[in-house]
């Protein structure tokens, strides 16, 4: 698409906006900024922003008048009847994701899923790059698809987190390899039900050929159901089943396709979530040619990401465990049942349209007690009630505190909120390290 003298209407000025307004502006666009913000809330603004035209605190008519592209920012609402004008009107409306990949010429692997994808992502960067590729590792975290058009070094491999709000405006995105880890209930507060979410990520195939290829967890009934219309070439992985074909664990190796074996002897991560992301992981890996003890070697020195499952502290035989990125009760189930100790169960938040009921199974094995906070604080409670032990809080602080106070030798303090943090924090990296910060202050004191 030809770019010079288009008027052109970015929608959002995080990073992902940021990123294209600049790209536009180096091709010659004339862009126009619209941002639901007042400019007062940004700590910084980019230079450029004054020989543009702009409007902050809403969106006007004038974001759609004699447009020719209008390009939406992955956490801007596609059904804002602004945009449904513009698309009536025939101007086109995508999302970052699907104007970045206009240009694209690399091969990209791309990851969604409702859990793991950021882990994943970068597990798979992690082994490419370990093994000597150059690789590009953005998307739905880090750098935006966009930026990575503006740099001068090519990757070999594009490696993508993809959300279902970035997938929801993409129609012509076509990655290369498409893996899909997990489906269960989140982002409802956007998204009409589950069917509807389920069909946002399963968009990340619709442009696939039967030369690529689609990693899927067959251990999640509704991937597997939803695999039979894909016309990429299907790789399964599970933990749980052996499928046919696919990527498994037998002992400690990792069992591939086409039966390379790869050691688990030097693998880290807490979890059967990180058993499938790891599984995943590798089938990538091979597809990419990666040999299997290069593939060992990485998966032993990789860490994993902060406010994933990430050991804190333990103090007394306690330990505290920052799961913070646990926006979902299905991520917190899991977190749950990672571990065979006793948890304290730090929960709550902003709820996402989320059911606190379907805890009760996971929380009946594991937790010994909740402490709940945030504003879904009442429906955590209503929820759970009569299943464990609740006690109320006013903030994270008094959370850790009141863990501490009912915690025993060998217990598991674990924050995994199940709640987004946006009634009480930035992000869940800031509520992270609010955690962090307490569990470290409790240290001090109790050890001093």
């Amino acid at each position: 698409m030809e770019l010079k003298g288009k008027e052109v209407t970015v929608v959002g000025l995080g990073r992902s906006g940021e990123a294209v307004a600049s790209f536009l502006l180096s091709r010659g666009a004339r862009v126009f900024i619209t941002e639901i913000r007042e400019k007062e809330e940004f700590p910084s603004l980019p230079p450029w922003l004054d020989e543009v035209e702009s409007e902050f605190g809403g969106h006007t008519s004038r974001a759609i008048e004699e447009k020719d592209l209008i390009v939406m920012s992955p956490g801007v609402d596609p059904s804002h009847p602004l945009w449904v004008r513009a698309r009536d009107q025939g101007i086109p409306v995508v999302g970052e994701l699907e104007f970045a990949s206009w240009w694209v010429k690399e091969p990209v692997i791309a990851v969604t899923g409702t859990n793991g994808k950021t882990t994943t992502v970068s597990l798979i960067g992690y082994i490419l790059s370990s093994a000597g590729r150059k690789v590009f590792v953005g998307g739905n975290i880090g750098s935006p698809l966009t930026r990575y058009l503006m740099e001068e070094e090519r990757a070999d491999y594009l490696i993508l987190e993809v959300s279902s709000f970035q997938l929801e405006t993409a129609s012509n995105f076509h990655p290369w390899a498409a893996v899909l880890l997990n489906i269960a209930p989140d982002h409802l507060d956007r998204h009409p039900d589950l069917s509807y979410y389920l069909e946002a990520k399963l968009r990340i195939f619709a442009r696939q050929t039967p030369e690529d290829w689609a990693i899927l967890n067959f251990d999640d009934p509704l991937i597997r159901s939803a695999s039979e219309g894909i016309r990429a070439k299907v790789l399964p992985f599970g933990v749980k089943e052996r499928w046919p074909g696919g990527t498994f664990i037998e002992g400690d190796e990792v069992i591939l396709p086409r039966r390379g074996r790869v050691s688990l002897r030097g693998w880290g991560l807490p979890g059967r979530h990180n058993r499938e992301n790891l599984l995943a992981a590798l089938t990538v890996a091979s597809l990419c040619g990666v040999g299997e003890e290069e593939m060992a070697s990485s998966i032993a020195s990789f860490r994993g990401l902060p406010h994933r499952l990430e050991l804190v502290a333990t103090i007394r035989g306690v330990s505290f465990w920052n799961d913070s990125k646990a926006t979902n009760v299905a991520a917190a189930s899991e977190a749950i049942l990672s571990f065979d100790r006793p948890i304290l169960l730090i929960l709550g938040g902003r709820n996402k349209g989320m059911d606190f009921r379907t805890l009760r199974e996971a929380i009946s094995r594991r937790v010994k007690a909740v402490i709940a906070l945030g504003e879904a604080k009442d429906e955590i409670v209503q929820a759970l009630d009569g299943s464990v032990p609740i006690k109320e809080v006013e903030d994270l602080e008094e959370g850790v505190r009141r863990a501490w106070e009912m915690a025993e030798e060998g217990d598991v303090v674990l924050l995994s909120p199940a709640c987004s943090s946006f009634d009480m924090f930035r992000d869940y990296a800031h509520r992270g390290e609010v955690f962090r910060e307490a569990v470290k202050a409790l240290k001090d004191k109790v050890e001093d």
